[in-house]
């Protein structure tokens, strides 16, 4: 099951609607969504379909886990996309722990480069 995020389905103010918006690589990722899922509709007019595309879409187009905010973001899109139904709580749970280990790992490199005088 997909939300509707086609502009019909907004009011003219979005980030009211959707707050998470306000965050730029979450307006990137739900505009990458948007624009396949009305392209997909275009070409083939089978909503599933078009949302099993858009989806996809969403996921290639969240940051990568890498750097800091990258990771805060990509947080971030992962929320707003499983509340929006773009992926589904089973996948969210794997791209969080993705996320998190990330974070975890970043957090342990060494400060200085190995051999270096501190």
């Amino acid at each position: 099951m997909f939300v509707d995020l086609s502009p019909s389905s907004l009011d003219t103010d979005q980030e009211k609607l959707f707050p998470a918006t306000s965050n730029p690589a979450v307006a990137h990722c739900q505009r990458v969504w948007l624009s396949v899922h009305e392209a997909a509709m275009k070409r083939q007019k089978y909503k599933d379909v078009a949302g099993m595309e858009a989806a996809q879409a969403y996921r290639r187009a969240m940051p990568p886990l890498s750097g800091y905010q990258n990771v805060c973001d990509f947080i971030a899109c992962v929320g707003f996309g499983m509340l929006m139904g773009i992926i589904p709580e089973t996948s969210a749970g794997k791209l969080l722990y993705a996320a998190q280990v990330t974070l975890s790992s970043a957090s342990k490199r060494p400060k200085t480069p190995p051999g270096s005088a501190a």
